[in-house]
C-alpha cells in the first residue's frame, strides 16, 4: 500500500502533540492524567476483540480476495449486483463503524469504489437486530417505508459520492 508522505507526516505530529498534552496534564494533575489514562485502558479493552476480529478479516480478504475479484464485485463496473452486496454488507454488519474502516480502506485499495464505500456505511443505519424493538414503538408500515428508503437513498447517495470523488 502506498502511503503518502505529506499524511504520514500530519499523522507523526498529531501523535507527538497528543503525547506531549499528556505530558503536559501528567506534570500539572496526576488525577486527572490518572483517570484519562483509566478511561482509555477501560476503551482499549473494550474494542481490542473487535479490532482481532476487523484484523483476522483483512487478513483472510487479503489472502482470498483478490484485486480482480473485488474490482469485479465492488468496482466501479459492478453495477446493481455490486450495489445490492454493499448493501447487505451494511445492514449485516454490526460493531461500532470506525471498527470497519481499516478493512474497509484495505478493499478501496484493491479496487472497491467510492460509490459502495458510502452505500455500505449508509446502510448500516438498517440494524436488523432493532428492527423488532423498532415495529413495536412506531408499527410496521414505519419501519417497512423508513427502511426501504434508507436502502434506496444510500444508493442515491452513492451515486453523488461517485460524481464527487
Amino acid at each position: 500500500m502506498k502511503t503518502n508522505k505529506k499524511t504520514s507526516n500530519r499523522s507523526f505530529m498529531v501523535m507527538c502533540i497528543l503525547l506531549a498534552i499528556y505530558a503536559l496534564v501528567y506534570f500539572f494533575n496526576k488525577n486527572i492524567f490518572m483517570k484519562i489514562s483509566d478511561q482509555f485502558l477501560k476503551l482499549l479493552l473494550q474494542i481490542f476483540p473487535f479490532l482481532i476480529i476487523v484484523f483476522v478479516l483483512m487478513f483472510l480478504t487479503n489472502l482470498w480476495l483478490k484485486p480482480d475479484i473485488i474490482k469485479k464485485y465492488l468496482g466501479e463496473n459492478s453495477g446493481a449486483k455490486g450495489m445490492a452486496l454493499a448493501s447487505l454488507a451494511g445492514i449485516l454488519s454490526v460493531g461500532s463503524v470506525y471498527m470497519w474502516y481499516p478493512l474497509i480502506k484495505d478493499l478501496k485499495v484493491n479496487g472497491m469504489s467510492n460509490k459502495l464505500i458510502s452505500v455500505f456505511i449508509y446502510n448500516r443505519a438498517v440494524k436488523l437486530h432493532l428492527l423488532p424493538l423498532m415495529v413495536l414503538y412506531f408499527g410496521i408500515t414505519f419501519t417497512i417505508i423508513l427502511t426501504v428508503l434508507t436502502i434506496i437513498f444510500s444508493f442515491i447517495i452513492g451515486e453523488i459520492v461517485e460524481v464527487f470523488s
